[in-house]
């Protein structure tokens, strides 16, 4: 497959799954668990740093966190993807889990602590950990399986009314 197309599923992969860790994150929220999401965690650290957004109104601060989140999320997917190339087979969720991992590792216990968007990992509750590392497994094997079942499907395009009433569609 060529490289385009591959850094286009894998940044469509990760745009997604990025959203997918949202739903988990606001269902979180919603329970009590955590306080805010990650992402906007980070929109804060941004806006505080930039001294924009100091009267904007909420919904343009939780525009600005999301697309900050699908942003980074497309960007972790083309890396996926071009860590990935050429591999395929049954495996593919298993490679998401372990890229979720890493994920998770490199912005929660690292980036992000160190550039004092968020508090470390060593210092949240179990609970706190817990959505944040749900989240990017969820992360990371969506972005997988994403990535993997776009470059599976070369027949994309236009098909006929009949074909489409003969086909499973779900």
């Amino acid at each position: 497959m060529k490289l385009a197309v591959q850094i286009i599923y894998g940044a469509l992969a990760g745009s997604l799954s990025a959203a997918c860790m949202t739903v988990i994150r606001m269902a979180a929220r919603r329970r009590g668990i955590i306080e805010k999401t990650v992402p906007q965690a980070a929109e804060e650290w941004l806006a505080h740093r930039s001294g924009l957004g100091r009267d904007a109104h909420p919904v343009l601060h939780h525009l600005t966190d999301q697309a900050l989140h699908i942003g980074y999320g497309a960007t972790l997917g083309v890396a996926y993807a071009l860590a990935t190339r050429g591999r395929s087979g049954n495996n593919v969720v298993a490679r998401g889990i372990v890229y979720g991992l890493a994920t998770w590792f490199g912005g929660s216990w690292l980036l992000l602590p160190l550039l004092r968007a968020k508090q470390a990992a060593w210092r949240k509750r179990v609970s706190e950990n817990a959505v944040d590392l749900l989240a990017h497994l969820t992360f990371g094997a969506a972005t997988a399986l994403l990535a993997d079942e776009l470059a599976a499907q070369p027949n994309r395009g236009p098909s006929s009314d009949l074909t489409r009433r003969l086909t499973r569609v779900g």
